[in-house]
């Protein structure tokens, strides 16, 4: 099981009991939300659930966090 996120801007999407992703996998996540903050502003904890079918598939970010986060054995995607 991955360690919680302790990365204060991204805590609120994994506080609903979504799986935290590995540190990888936040770094990911990080690189979405420095690179595309008007994007991140709009995720949402539900958006983890359907991580193919989100509005910001198609953003290489995104695609990468997650392709990563759905196929990481230590991310509890």
């Amino acid at each position: 099981m991955a360690e919680p996120v302790t990365d204060p801007v991204l805590e609120y999407l994994f506080a609903a009991g979504n799986g935290h992703p590995c540190p990888s996998g936040t770094a990911l996540l990080r690189a979405f939300a420095e690179r595309h903050p008007s994007d991140f502003s709009f995720l949402q904890s539900t958006d983890l659930t359907d991580l193919r079918n989100s509005a910001f598939t198609g953003i290489p970010e995104w695609d990468a966090f997650a392709d990563h986060y759905s196929t990481c054995g230590l991310c509890d995607g």
